[in-house]
């Protein structure tokens, strides 16, 4: 791209005014805080950086800072950016004065258009001194208990029911677009599951393709700037939902859900919150149900359709060890005898899930009796500069390697020759895995997450073989990731994967189940 004469001359008047202003009035660094990255354009830099490049901007200049954590100035203030997973698992330790519920706060308004009623009680700016528990935490006590895996057996149940009938559907020969084919199936069965029968999606099916409009550009929207014309897609995809949300609601259809979205109802009426304006709070939640787990599932999928030995391997390991019957799949026996299936899950994440754990500065910190971090600053655990460190992982740490976490749930550093050995000398730190987050903002919906990933990927890889559709050019499997993009949820791919599923040779009549 070519930058004419004016264009170049405006910008480094900008440059240099930018600096001028930055060293008069530039925010003060007190020596004991993490180093400072300056951009080359002050204020902006990191910004125009970030919106470039993504979370591959962290990764490039986090490499020329060898300290386990740096500062990036912008605008007015600083955000501090933690790359070590030692120093991780102490910020996590921090949550006294390191706060993730104020972050929530924050975000939720923009991310679901909340009015300015309800960002006042979300906010709840004089319950500490009251000594009351503002929303936003009593609504953890809620979800987390709902999710603990002794109380999974019955919504586990309902989820498996429907992939069951999901699966015995697809027709012999079936064409689709794999990512489309397994992310809508995901939001359909996880709404069934947690809002009931009744659900939004289910009276209204194209709710559906709204939802994942308004997930798609979430992050425009989030900004705030006139998002009906700027995020035009996500905006109609949002209020869409919500209008159906709203319907549920005012129907009193959650009689019929799971136990959680019931004790939400009763906690939002508690605290006087509208119809209209629980109807957005439930999209929230609807977002952490639906957008990761499905997203994980057909990178999984692709993962192994995409490499013929694995595909055998992972085969050969459920059929031995998950299979109940002829054709049924036990999750507790994925979950607990299949331990290559469960290394291919987590090594998936750790490649497309780089989730950033972010907690707001209550009061001035010394974090490692090192790094001082300032009040009313953000400090964010960067997943994705974790993820790809091959200090940590190996030197095939951008690859995908199927036995990365086969001896550990926390995963293995591979040898040179990208071989992986059982044994505790090379176990990463535990705080290095992010994709569920860590400490207190810990995914609650982890083991509801690998429930429905493991099966359902386990019952298609069993029954089906996956063939490109007639016609089709080009590399099936593999498609490229986007990964200049700060990603809310997990990665999406950048094109489509057009697939054709054949039922596998003998199993054309056979009935699947999936259990417990």
């Amino acid at each position: 791209m070519t930058i004419t004469t004016g264009i170049a001359a405006a910008l480094g008047v900008a440059i240099v005014v930018a600096a001028l202003i930055s060293s008069l009035f530039g925010t003060k660094y007190d020596p004991r805080e993490p180093p400072v990255l300056k951009p080359f354009i002050p204020f902006f830099g990191h910004l125009i950086g970030m919106l470039r490049e993504g979370p591959l901007y962290l990764k490039r200049i986090g490499a020329k800072c060898n300290h386990p954590i740096f500062t990036l100035p912008m605008l007015s203030g600083r955000t501090y950016v933690v790359k070590s997973a030692a120093l991780a698992s102490q910020v996590q330790r921090s949550s006294s004065t390191l706060d993730f519920d104020q972050l929530i706060v924050e975000m939720t308004p923009r991310m679901v258009g909340l009015n300015a009623e309800t960002k006042r009680i979300l906010q709840d700016k004089t319950a500490k001194e009251e000594g009351r528990i503002r929303l936003v935490t009593r609504a953890h006590d809620v979800i987390h208990p709902a999710l603990f895996p002794q109380k999974m057996e019955a919504i586990s149940t309902v989820q498996l029911k429907h992939f069951t009938d999901f699966v015995n559907a697809i027709p012999q020969g079936f064409e689709t677009e794999l990512y489309t084919f397994v992310t809508r199936e995901l939001t359909a069965a996880s709404m069934h599951t947690f809002y009931g029968p009744q659900n939004p999606f289910a009276l209204h099916p194209h709710l559906i393709e709204e939802f994942w409009k308004w997930e798609k550009g979430i992050i425009p929207y989030m900004i705030g700037v006139f998002p009906s014309i700027t995020a035009r897609s996500a905006y109609k995809g949002l209020e869409n939902c919500v209008r159906g949300f709203i319907e549920y609601l005012e129907a009193g259809r959650e009689k019929d859900a799971y136990e959680l979205i019931q004790n939400r109802k009763a906690l939002h009426d508690a605290e006087g919150v509208s119809i209209p304006e629980q109807a957005r709070l439930e999209m929230g939640l609807a977002f952490a149900f639906n957008s990761n787990a499905s997203i994980t599932t057909f990178w999984v999928l692709n993962n192994i359709f995409g490499r013929a030995a694995l595909l055998a391997e992972i085969r050969e390991e459920i059929e031995s060890n998950a299979l109940v019957g002829k054709h049924t799949i036990s999750f507790t026996a994925l979950k607990q005898s299949c331990p290559l299936l469960n290394s291919v899950y987590r090594e998936t994440m750790r490649l497309v899930a780089p989730m950033t754990s972010a907690r707001f500065v209550l009061e001035d910190t010394l974090i490692a009796d090192t790094y001082l971090l300032r009040k009313d600053c953000v400090v964010q655990i960067a997943g994705g500069v974790l993820h790809a460190d091959p200090d940590v992982w190996g030197p095939d740490a951008a690859d995908f390697n199927p036995r990365r976490f086969l001896y550990s749930q926390n995963g293995s550093k591979s040898s040179a020759d990208g071989s992986v050995a059982d044994g505790k000398g090379s176990q990463v730190h535990p705080a290095a895995f992010r994709a569920f987050g860590g400490g207190i903002s810990y995914c609650p919906g982890r083991h509801f997450a690998q429930m429905e990933i493991l099966s359902l990927a386990a019952v298609l890889v069993c029954g089906f073989d996956v063939e490109p559709q007639k016609g089709a050019n080009g590399v099936l499997f593999d498609p490229p990731r986007d990964d200049k993009k700060f990603p809310f949820a997990v990665t999406k791919p950048l094109e489509s994967l057009d697939v054709r599923l054949v039922r596998r040779e003998g199993m054309e009549d056979l009935v699947w189940e999936l259990k417990v």
